[in-house]
């Protein structure tokens, strides 16, 4: 979830707080709330959305699956008129006059309990991690910034699905071994700072996830946790990295705090310096109010992060900027070769291309080579690669409730779409070519069509979650 967005969030969060009166509720297991994160399987086949309690008016957050098959199908068939009923028979209907009208479809018939699991409140996005490799089975970590903690969670195959196991009993809570709370996973140790942000799951043989924390008070609260992800039991906490991030340039010392984190490819044959021979990965972060990014790397054999330098961005306008945030999501436009690094600004709101290719030193440059705005308080980033055609970079707005879409050969933006209400997580579906859409606000799901030659391209075609919910 953003930071800085005090209209229509602070009023729709106020309304519920004001309902939510005596014990939390126990959360439904075949309803989108409050979605956040997502993440798609490798096969296509499931959905996975974390429903993330941020007004606390349940017990707890909720991970979720939406059967891709089955919508699939309901959307092959004929809608029914707008308003009408739906059923499990006819989940979908029209919402308008005419064939262009999207579609909007109700959740519940997409999402089987038995495909659902209780989280921690606050849950986030979802990071995956295959810890037998490409070929083996997938664990997922999500950070919760309520409950101030990282849940990992296996997914096994089932017969018509999937099941999510991490020591539950029935519906229940995960249990403490897989809740990642303390350093070292020992409680009397230093407990996971507040607030965390976007966790990022390392590649390249690094088997370490990577969690910013999105705001101290100051610098020294600052800080990004290192995980360990092939600990004796399971993933550990082996770091956590204080006075990490920079604060406010404006109101120094007001707020400090990170966003996410992005890993260079390394070359053997051309490696960057601090690499060591690519013996250690090379990491890029967002600061979150300051503006511009942080590399570091990790000592391996110690399991610690070792903190790189700074490098501003984008200018500042103090009338304009003070006390928001500056910076947030980033991510390599090709992970193969990581010579150009795309960063999104918070404020001002814009899109940044950036050069990292290596100089004389086998140092990057960070050279900031191209920018363009974007709509209001944009945050999170994915990046369409198509098979043929140019490449995109695909930005939600959560103030304006639009998507930017920018063309990355001549770095402008080519279209904004418009989507449901708090437009956060996007996830992009390459077999069915197709971009979903994480409303937080709206608790929907978007779909937008991707295919170049559809007369639909870049626009929403269905809506899973009712409007109205």
């Amino acid at each position: 979830m953003t930071h800085g967005r005090a209209g229509r969030w602070g009023v729709a969060l106020a309304a519920l707080l004001a309902c939510n009166s005596g014990e939390p509720m126990p959360p439904e297991l075949q309803r989108l709330r409050l979605p956040t994160g997502a993440l798609l399987t490798p096969e296509s086949e499931w959905l996975m959305v974390t429903n993330s309690n941020l007004d606390q008016h349940e017990d707890a957050s909720t991970l979720v699956a939406i059967d891709l098959k089955r919508l699939d199908a309901a959307l092959q068939a004929t809608p029914l008129l707008p308003g009408a009923r739906l059923t499990a028979a006819n989940p979908c209907r029209s919402t308008g006059d005419g064939d262009v009208a999207p579609r909007e479809c109700e959740a519940q018939w997409f999402l089987a309990r038995r495909h659902a699991l209780r989280l921690p409140s606050g849950a986030g996005n979802i990071a995956l991690d295959r810890p037998s490799g490409a070929d083996g089975p997938l664990r997922l970590l999500i950070p919760s910034s309520i409950a101030q903690a990282v849940t990992w969670v296996d997914v096994v195959p089932a017969d018509g699905g999937l099941n999510f196991k991490c020591g539950q009993v029935g519906e229940g809570d995960c249990d403490s071994d897989h809740v990642l709370e303390y350093l070292d996973n020992r409680p009397d140790a230093a407990h996971l700072p507040a607030d965390p942000a976007r966790i990022f799951v390392g590649d390249g043989g690094f088997r370490y996830a990577y969690l910013p924390h999105l705001k101290g008070v100051k610098d020294g609260d600052s800080a990004i946790t290192l995980i360990a992800l092939d600990a004796e039991y399971g993933p550990k906490i082996t770091d956590i990295e204080t006075g990490f991030y920079r604060s406010d340039p404006i109101n120094s010392n007001t707020l400090a705090g990170g966003f996410a984190v992005a890993q260079r490819a390394c070359d053997p044959a051309d490696p960057p310096a601090d690499t060591r021979g690519c013996t250690r990965p090379l990491l890029y972060t967002t600061h979150r109010f300051w503006p511009g990014v942080r590399m570091f790397s990790v000592f391996a054999g110690r399991d610690t992060i070792i903190p790189g330098d700074d490098d501003p961005l984008v200018g500042v306008n103090p009338t304009q900027s003070a006390d928001r945030p500056f910076m947030a999501d980033l991510k390599f436009e090709d992970p193969e070769t990581g010579e150009r690094l795309l960063v999104v600004h918070t404020t001002p709101p814009a899109l940044s291309l950036v050069d990292t290719r290596l100089d004389d030193d086998k140092q990057p440059v960070n050279r900031q080579i191209a920018t363009v705005a974007l709509c209001r308080n944009p945050n999170v980033l994915a990046i369409d690669r198509p098979a043929v055609g140019e490449r995109l970079a695909l930005v939600s707005c959560y103030s304006d409730d639009q998507v930017a879409v920018v063309g990355l050969g001549a770095f402008q933006v080519i279209a904004t779409i418009e989507v449901d209400d708090g437009p956060n997580e996007l996830v992009i579906d390459d077999l069915r070519r197709r971009l979903y859409v994480v409303n937080t606000l709206a608790s929907t799901v978007d779909i937008v069509e991707l295919e170049r030659l559809s007369p639909d391209f870049l626009r929403v075609v269905a809506r899973v979650g009712l409007k109205d919910d």
